[in-house]
């Protein structure tokens, strides 16, 4: 008998994400859509998470935008984080990846706020 997957709603994970960098005291900034661009542009430590949510598939996927698009975020989030890249928007200079664990994606939030000057799209 074939089952078919329920569907699920895209959810919205960024208040999580902040509460927990907050909770692991990782140093972050809150910033509009409108300063995503100009704050991912200040050095080459910059990083924007732009988005983190829940796939209608029950994949948690995050999107990330750096100075120059460089070939080490790509490397970091497929070859050291494991995630399947989905996208990478060359123009605006942003990667989107996913993966199917929610806590590993959270660790990987932490790890990009520890590494980088991370400012997060609210």
């Amino acid at each position: 008998m074939v089952e078919f997957r329920k569907k699920t709603l895209i959810q919205d994970l960024m208040p999580e994400a902040i509460e927990y960098l907050k909770k692991q005291q990782v140093r972050f900034t809150t910033i509009t859509e409108n300063q995503a661009d100009q704050a991912s542009r200040i050095n080459s430590k910059a990083m924007v998470l732009r988005s983190f949510i829940r796939t209608e598939k029950g994949m948690y996927e995050i999107k990330v935008q750096d100075k120059e698009l460089y070939k080490y975020t790509q490397k970091l989030m497929r070859d050291i984080f494991q995630m399947r890249i989905t996208d990478i928007d060359t123009k605006n200079r942003i990667i989107t990846a996913e993966r199917p664990e929610k806590g590993i994606v959270l660790d990987i939030i932490e790890i990009l706020g520890v590494k980088y000057n991370l400012s997060i799209v609210l």
